[in-house]
């Protein structure tokens, strides 16, 4: 038997000196021990460019966002979440498994008990001094941080891989690209599309984020896209300026376009083009991401048939 200790490996790099309760935790982790040459190791590229490297599946999943928890399960890997963070309400059965922290905060002793060999991490809402505590303790983590639609199916073949489920990972990845194909439309000229984020201040998401390549893919031309930061704050003058024929928004009704009723100067409020997308599904770029992306090519192809 070869067996594969939780210990930190001497060759890491990102290993540094440990308190003397971070030893005894370790200590007290069980080994994990296969039989030399059952499995075949197992490699991955993450979003960072890290490789995520498992001698075998991983069995004990802990996902801290909740697009990886829908992922996990779009691949057959459910049944292995030990843990997830406050919000991972979709598929019903998500609700279910146990809470390891919020966006608030995700205290590293909470993921520590539940023994994961393997955790979900997402790029930007992870906290980088929490993947970077877990590395110390040799838990491998998978950072996800989907910029393209593309990207979204990479992922489900990925976690697929690294939880034993290479073949369903590949069919959902594979499910993924066909919707992208029988959607992605061009309109001509491409309708002007403000994405509003946030009212009070009006806020967008610029071209480094998936929603931004949602509004292209479906012949939209996104506004602020351009913009240095990620979620740029919108004045009221340039808004004017560039003259939006479309708004789209997240939410769970029609509320926020009573905010818009007074601005007819802008082409999208005198047209009645204002447009409410399900929340979820515009906001996680995960496996339901497709159902946003039906949504957005509908709107569009609608305003430019007018």
């Amino acid at each position: 038997m070869r067996c594969l200790s939780l210990l930190p490996s001497r060759s890491r790099s990102a290993v540094g000196r440990r308190s003397p309760g971070s030893l005894l935790a370790l200590a007290c982790w069980p080994l994990a021990c296969v039989a030399a040459g059952d499995a075949e190791t197992i490699s991955v590229e993450d979003a960072s460019g890290h490789t995520v490297t498992l001698a075998q599946p991983a069995e004990r999943i802990i996902a801290l966002a909740p697009h990886l928890v829908e992922s996990s399960y779009a691949v057959g890997a459910g049944s292995q979440l030990v843990g997830v963070i406050d919000g991972s309400d979709f598929p019903p059965a998500a609700r279910q498994i146990d809470r390891v922290g919020s966006y608030r905060g995700i205290p590293l002793e909470l993921i520590v008990a539940k023994r994961p060999d393997l955790v979900l991490a997402w790029g930007s809402g992870t906290p980088a001094s929490l993947v970077e505590q877990l590395e110390r303790l040799d838990i491998p983590v998978y950072r996800s941080e989907p910029r393209r639609l593309g990207e979204t199916a990479d992922e489900l073949r990925d976690i697929g891989r690294l939880t034993g489920h290479a073949a369903k990972g590949e069919r959902a990845a594979q499910r993924f690209e066909a919707a992208l194909d029988e959607t992605a439309q061009l309109l001509s000229p491409p309708p002007r599309v403000f994405y509003q984020l946030g009212q009070s201040p009006l806020t967008t998401l610029a071209g480094g984020q998936i929603v931004t390549q949602v509004i292209r893919h479906c012949g939209g031309a996104p506004l602020f896209d351009d913009a240095p930061v990620l979620v740029p704050q919108i004045g009221w003058e340039s808004l004017i300026e560039a003259q939006p024929q479309v708004i789209l928004a997240a939410g769970n009704d029609d509320g926020w376009q009573a905010f818009w009723a007074s601005h007819d100067e802008l082409p999208a409020v005198r047209d009645g083009a204002l447009y409410t997308l399900e929340p979820d599904a515009i906001s996680r770029p995960g496996p339901r991401m497709v159902q946003a992306v039906r949504e957005v090519c509908r709107v569009l192809g609608r305003y430019r048939s007018r």
